[in-house]
């Protein structure tokens, strides 16, 4: 069982450029296919899912510097007791790496977070390169 596990993508874009997309928290919906569509309102985004299910959650410990955000849900995953995501871009040799890291608990026996979202997490991810590296020409 896992519940704390990270999953990254490597990006051919310069950190500053994948940041510019990935760090934004109201852009979700153009690189990650389950969310359609995204709100922000101060520090709490609203997602509403392709199957129609509403996450709401908040914003929290954003380092444009250092090119990272996390995220908790508040509500809208039934089961959840807590659960805290972080997107974070480092550089690498080709660009850069993305980050994304899912921590939560449950009441729910045997929940696996790992099991159930880094598939779909590391789709997105694969998604953001895809959409980057066509944007920035490679």
């Amino acid at each position: 069982m896992a519940n704390d596990f990270t999953v990254s993508v490597e990006v051919a874009a310069p950190p500053h450029e994948v940041w510019a997309l990935a760090g934004d928290p109201a852009r979700v919906h153009e690189w990650f296919g389950p969310v359609v569509k995204t709100e922000v309102e101060d520090d709490v985004r609203t997602v509403e899912m392709a199957n129609g299910a509403q996450i709401v959650e908040r914003l929290v410990d954003r380092d444009d510097p250092g090119l990272s955000y996390s995220y908790e849900v508040l509500s809208g995953i039934p089961g959840l007791t807590s659960h805290r995501a972080t997107i974070w871009v480092t550089p690498h040799e080709r660009g850069s790496l993305i980050h994304w890291r899912q921590t939560a608990t449950s009441e729910v026996e045997g929940y696996d977070i790992e099991a159930r979202l880094a598939g779909v997490m590391t789709a997105g991810l694969e998604h953001l390169r895809d959409v980057l590296e066509g944007a920035s020409g490679d």
